[in-house]
């Protein structure tokens, strides 16, 4: 006679052990399948318990085994106990993760008790609602424009987030409460639960701001359906509240104000001024430009950033034909100089402002990474691959260059800017010289040059005055 094997903990420590596989196996081997259906009551709160809100990005494979394990379980389960396991599971989840993944099983045995659902659905709904209103929600005292804030705000967020996982759950009784022999008391529940989603405790409820509350879409939060529910049957979003989605978020904010802001710099130049103009055009309030700690120094930086990302995907499509041989591609560098120099034109007014602006002590280092992922994009793209001490040295030549050619396009008032073409080709004439001495004596000649090269390029940076 086999030993009895305790299937909670064989199916927990292959879980652990990322044996997923074997884990969903063991519901259907004959030798488990009793044991199987007589522990689901235990089996519920072990594979909940497995869930953190990131286990969907760092571990896929075991949300989505913990997910089928639940499946299975609702399939082999007595409906009225895993039912009962699964509401006492929304009241002690503990994060958005494990709240997201009851959903699912919850509504399938609700569907199944459809004869004895009134008060189950209650308990359910009831149990909703308290998770929900244990967010914490913070005290901001926003009125009028400012109330779009509240979004910027962690647990508003979440709460949104949560919210947009309940229509998924409910809709298919609110289809039933249509039908004329629907059941008249849970028609009543659905209502008062409706209703109550409709507010958040703050002490006291209130109405949440659904018209007033900007939201990403892409995230399917509240407004997304509230306002416009889908027609069609969906799965049940699996909510993920981590760091980098949090991250992103607030990026994509920023970057919508700083987007709009540029269209108010040749007004009211690279400042504060244009910031908050710009989050106002982006539907915040002005205060919002304290966001932006560097102040007309991160505008300039987003132009910059989003100037070289367009330079690079116009050069990925020029031709290359000049880059087979084993020569400087003056051409393609030149022109890369050119384009990215004409960027700079709707701000041509303005743009003194904004070099003094990233001389500025907490400037550089944006202002350096900026210029050294220029030159080093169009060092790739005209073929330099190489690897060795060359690199450094193309490189600092090509920032040098580039930063006397920016002084020089400002006074330039020559027909298409010709004066600043033939700047950069005499330039780069001289950079091939340079080029040429070291490779005829590398080792005597590389370290001194390269530490003139350096100190012109802080001196073109005006690194060298800031103490």
């Amino acid at each position: 006679m086999e030993p009895s094997v305790d299937v909670v903990e064989l199916i927990s420590n292959l879980l652990d052990t990322g044996k997923y596989k074997e884990a969903l196996s063991v519901p259907n081997e004959q030798k488990h399948k009793d044991s199987f259906k007589d522990n689901c009551w235990d089996l519920i709160s072990v594979i909940v318990g497995k869930l953190q809100d990131d286990t969907i990005i760092v571990k896929p494979s075991l949300h989505g085994a913990c997910e089928q394990l639940l499946a299975l379980i609702v399939e082999a389960s007595t409906p009225e106990e895993a039912l009962l396991e699964l509401i006492e599971q929304v009241e002690v989840a503990k994060n958005d993760a494990q709240f997201g993944v009851i959903l699912v099983p919850l509504q399938q045995l609700l569907k199944k008790l459809s004869v004895k659902r009134g008060r189950s659905l209650e308990w359910c709904l009831n149990s909703i609602s308290t998770y929900i209103e244990n967010i914490p929600i913070p005290e901001h005292h926003l009125e009028d424009k400012e109330r779009l804030l509240m979004d910027c705000d962690t647990n508003i967020r979440r709460i949104a987030k949560v919210y947009s996982m309940l229509p998924p759950f409910y809709r298919p009784f609110i289809k039933e409460l249509e039908q004329s022999h629907s059941n008249m008391k849970a028609k009543q529940i659905i209502n008062a639960f409706l209703v109550s989603l409709l507010a958040i405790r703050n002490g006291h409820k209130y109405i949440l701001p659904l018209t007033t509350v900007p939201v990403n879409k892409s995230q399917r939060i509240i407004r997304h359906y509230c306002k416009n529910p889908p027609q069609h049957e969906s799965k049940l979003p699996t909510p993920v509240v981590n760091e980098q989605e949090e991250h992103q978020y607030e990026e994509n904010v920023k970057n919508h104000i700083l987007q709009c802001a540029l269209e108010y710099v040749p007004k009211t130049g690279w400042s504060v001024e244009s910031l908050s103009a710009g989050a106002e055009a982006a539907g915040y309030p002005g205060i919002t430009h304290g966001l932006f700690p560097n102040g007309g120094g991160d505008l300039v930086h987003y132009f910059n950033v989003k100037c070289n990302e367009s330079l690079v995907e116009q050069m990925k499509n020029w031709p290359k034909e000049d880059l087979k041989e084993h020569k400087v591609p003056t051409k393609f560098i030149e022109n890369a100089i050119i384009t990215r120099l004409s960027m700079i034109e709707p701000y041509k007014s303005t743009w003194p402002k904004a070099m003094a602006i990233q001389a500025l002590p907490n400037n550089v280092p944006n202002c350096l990474a900026t210029l050294l992922s220029l030159v080093d994009d169009i060092c790739y793209h005209s073929g330099d691959r190489s690897v060795d001490f060359n690199w450094y040295i193309r490189r600092v030549g090509l920032a040098g260059i580039y930063k006397a050619t920016e002084l020089f396009y400002l006074t330039d008032k020559s027909a298409n800017h010709n004066a600043t073409r033939s700047f950069v080709s005499s330039r780069i004439r001289d950079a091939q010289l340079i080029q040429t001495a070291l490779n005829l004596n590398p080792v005597s000649a590389a370290p001194q040059t390269l530490t003139a090269a350096f100190v012109t390029a802080k001196n073109i940076l005006g690194i060298n005055t800031l103490k």
